[in-house]
């Protein structure tokens, strides 16, 4: 019986230690400060955060890749020479939206972008038309060679 009752004290003695030892590592997890995103510049009221810089770093690796035929580690490099430009191509971004609100040009330049995008549009459905009928006229010419071939026989 005295074995019995030493080996339920151990066993809850065991079971109390791993219970203890996970609470102090749920306090620790839950006192540690875990960083989202980190600050890259401040530009007046603004930022420019770490993910920012890596979405635009990320673009500029596929656009180099795409365009310019290099491999990732190749555009990579590149890309990585250019960090304090791009950076500063970043600033210069946020500096002009800045001083866009505060003259109250968003919605001049938003009707300008929807001019511009309603041209752009009007170009390429002027284009559409034209290769359609280029389609058509083809499509005619050879029926109409068709029924001359037919008609010969």
């Amino acid at each position: 019986m005295r074995f019995k009752l030493t080996s339920i004290a151990g066993a809850l003695l065991f079971v109390l230690a791993i219970v203890i030892a996970n609470s102090t590592r749920v306090a620790a997890q839950e006192g540690e400060v875990t960083v989202i995103d980190e600050v890259v510049a401040q530009v007046n009221d603004d930022v420019i955060t770490l993910s920012m810089l890596k979405r635009e770093t990320k673009e500029r690796v596929d656009a180099l890749k795409q365009e310019r035929k290099m491999t990732d580690q190749q555009a990579r490099e590149e890309v990585a020479k250019h960090q304090a430009e791009l950076i500063a191509t970043l600033i210069n971004e946020r500096l002009l939206l800045q001083k866009g609100k505060e003259l109250d040009l968003a919605s001049e330049i938003e009707a300008e972008v929807n001019s511009r995008m309603l041209s752009i549009a009007r170009e390429q459905e002027s284009t559409r038309l034209k290769n359609s009928k280029r389609q058509c006229d083809k499509v005619a010419s050879i029926r109409l060679l068709c029924s001359r071939r037919c008609v010969r026989k």
